[in-house]
């Protein structure tokens, strides 16, 4: 090549190449693509983060069963309930917080159910009052409900100031089923009590010291006593049985070899604990009613989860009874369901 084309074209070279850096430069100068995204800062505001519920509160306990209440109810509603066999199986009893059962004339037993923050849409079957009777819804500072009452009985009201509410006398929120036959019947609900009970004035908050329990965090814990996974009370026509359930926190309770259920559940009555009070159970008249001790002391035994404490009850004058052990505290109950079973005195406590 001669040196004159050889130098146009090293010159023409030199010039593209100084023309396309020329076009780069002045392209990014005055046509810049778009600018990189910018890095984006989050700031975490801790107000905005999610917090765990808190924890509900319950600052009260049933002084009867010992659930953790957010409130204290006004005060308990007592029950007589009818245990005869055409009465059963009856209504509401699981729905109980305390259950007693008192011996009555004839040799069988009337029941007394408490309902204080328990309800229940069906009670019953409701039957007659007897002055024991009256006198423990008394002591717990309830509202006695029952229909009819026995001659004894009638001079308690007159005497001792009680709120109840016989049905003869107020049949509002009461009501007969149909398919059992009088005086195996009578019905109510714990909205229709409410309802008769503040049309009388009667719900007042009162102040109730109930049964001693164990912390919420030792109530699986293994109890002092002797083992008792059954416990048979004979009364004069019936033998009752309580039998530990296979996971040995709750008794099953069994009239004679029979089951005893709720009509309303189905299911079996249980216990948490049974607390077995002796005293003098003593013929009063003709027709065969009874006069029961219920103030003083006598013999006591609590039975729970498989276990059995032997202590003493004592009651003074209209104060609450207490059940202590054998150095003179409280017995200490597991929370849930208590059945007081009121028995004669002699060999009518067995446990195994």
């Amino acid at each position: 090549m001669k040196p004159k084309v050889q130098a146009l074209v090293v010159g023409i070279i030199v010039f593209f190449v100084v023309l396309f850096i020329g076009f780069g430069v002045f392209g990014r100068y005055f046509f810049p693509g778009p600018n990189p995204p910018e890095e984006t800062m989050v700031e975490h505001n801790e107000e905005d983060a999610t917090e765990p519920p808190a924890e509900e509160i319950f600052p009260y306990r049933c002084p009867f069963d010992g659930t953790p209440l957010k409130e204290l109810p006004l005060r308990p509603v007592v029950v007589a309930i009818d245990n005869l066999a055409a009465a059963r199986p009856q209504s509401g009893l699981s729905q109980a917080d305390l259950i007693y059962e008192v011996p009555a004339e004839g040799g069988i037993t009337r029941f007394l159910a408490f309902y204080y923050h328990g309800q229940a849409e069906k009670i019953g079957p409701i039957r007659s009052a007897r002055p024991y009777l009256a006198a423990i819804a008394q002591e717990w500072q309830g509202v006695f409900i029952h229909v009819g009452e026995s001659p004894q009985a009638q001079t308690f009201f007159k005497r001792e100031d009680l709120d109840h509410i016989n049905e003869m006398f107020h049949a509002q929120g009461f009501w007969r089923e149909r398919s059992r036959k009088a005086p195996h019947n009578l019905y109510s609900s714990s909205k229709n009590l409410w309802q008769e009970i503040t049309k009388k004035g009667w719900d007042e908050q009162k102040t109730i010291k109930g049964f001693s329990f164990l912390p919420e965090q030792e109530g699986s814990l293994s109890l002092e006593g002797t083992s008792a996974s059954q416990v048979t009370l004979t009364y004069p026509s019936s033998k009752v049985t309580f039998k530990l359930s296979e996971e040995g926190d709750l008794y099953q309770r069994y009239i004679g070899e029979r089951e005893h259920v709720d009509l309303e559940t189905s299911l079996p009555l249980t216990a948490a604990n049974i607390l077995v009070q002796e005293t003098r159970v003593q013929l009063l008249d003709n027709e065969g009613r009874l006069k029961i001790d219920l103030t003083g002391q006598g013999r006591a035994w609590l039975f729970s989860r498989g276990r059995v404490q032997e202590g003493r009850w004592v009651k003074e004058g209209k104060n609450p009874t207490r059940f202590l052990d054998e150095t003179g505290k409280n017995f200490l109950l597991t929370p849930g369901q208590t059945w007081i079973e009121i028995i004669g005195t002699g060999n009518n406590v067995q446990y195994q």
